[in-house]
């Protein structure tokens, strides 16, 4: 029986793009944008922005974080399943989580993507990879001994 090891990428990606979004979600629940971004639905689709209906929408985040987290989960731990090593799913899940974290805090929070951030996130994606092929080398190396 031969094992596609492969097949655990999309799940790592899934599960990174989740957590992301878990990550949105909680800041939407808390932060004040959340009242704008109400009260300017609330304004296109003629409504009248009520404290109720703001309430609602953060309930409707604070759900969403959970929702997020369990399919994040639920995908990472398939991955994990199906990877010949647990450093591998922790690079593929890491990048994609670290570039749909800056995409979407870009896009929706107008945060800032500086050098220093994009040099931060270079140094934490390369000293992971370091990490995986050293932990390869040593597997070789045990599997020869």
């Amino acid at each position: 029986m031969s094992t596609n090891y492969s097949s655990f990428i999309p799940y790592s990606i899934i599960s990174g793009v989740f957590a992301a979004l878990s990550s949105v979600f909680a800041k939407l629940f808390s932060d004040e944008r959340t009242a704008l971004f109400h009260t300017h639905i609330a304004s296109y689709l003629n409504m009248e922005p009520e404290k109720i209906s703001l309430m609602f929408t953060r309930l409707t985040c604070f759900v969403l974080i959970f929702g997020c987290n369990s399919v994040m989960w639920t995908s990472f731990t398939k991955a994990l399943n199906m990877a010949p090593s647990s450093i591998q799913v922790s690079i593929v899940n890491g990048a994609v989580n670290l570039g749909t974290s800056a995409i979407l805090g870009s896009l929706i929070f107008n945060e800032p993507l500086t050098l220093r951030w994009w040099i931060g996130a270079s140094f934490i994606l390369t000293g992971t990879i370091l990490l995986s092929h050293s932990q390869k080398k040593r597997e070789e190396k045990d599997k020869k001994d």
